[in-house]
């Protein structure tokens, strides 16, 4: 495996608090912000266990973390090269779908009421990571799980907990966890 950082560890521990016994149902997941894809094996390993379980991961996998927004240039360094890793790191791994492109267009690709579960990970902004879960909505079947990274995430004027936080006030959803990582019942 190819991979500069570990960014894991949150996302394990939420997957066995949300998953205390691994599902072995047909899964259909989707990962925005997929990066080396370190999370994206993780989650195929814990939750795609049926031989019919999917995990669509949506990431522009540009050498720009997020494009043309330079408050969040300083990732920039790690980002260059990260699809060539990505799909290095994930070759092995049929489940993984590898969507390359925005999330804005690519969760209207996805199937209406078709996705168990989505780790949102992507563009940070408060306004991108609300719209993330906004468009996800129409593609959650009932009881699915939405998770979110990076709560308490800040840099200069970018917090990410502003986005969450207008999506729970806004959606009534029930919340199963909020701490570094913040999950919801659909």
């Amino acid at each position: 495996m190819s991979y500069t950082h570990d960014l894991t560890k949150d996302l394990y521990n939420s997957l066995k608090h949300l998953y205390p016994i691994k599902p072995d149902q047909k899964m259909s997941c989707v990962e925005i912000g997929s990066f080396e894809g370190r999370g994206s094996v993780l989650i195929q390993d814990y939750l795609c266990n049926n031989k019919d379980s999917k995990l669509y991961c949506i990431d522009p996998f540009d050498n720009e973390y997020v494009k043309g927004n330079e408050k969040m240039a300083f990732w920039n360094s790690a980002c260059n090269g990260q699809l060539q890793r990505f799909r290095i790191n994930t070759c092995n791994y049929s489940k993984i779908i590898e969507c390359k492109g925005y999330s804005d267009q690519m969760i209207a690709t996805l199937e209406d009421n078709s996705i168990d579960f989505v780790y949102i990970d992507g563009d940070h902004s408060p306004e991108q990571v609300y719209l993330d879960a906004i468009n996800m909505l129409p593609k959650m079947k009932k009881d699915s799980i939405i998770l979110f990274d990076d709560y308490s995430w800040v840099k200069d004027d970018i917090v990410t907990a502003k986005g969450i936080d207008k999506f729970l006030n806004e959606s009534g959803k029930i919340v199963l966890l909020k701490n570094y990582q913040v999950a919801v019942r659909v």
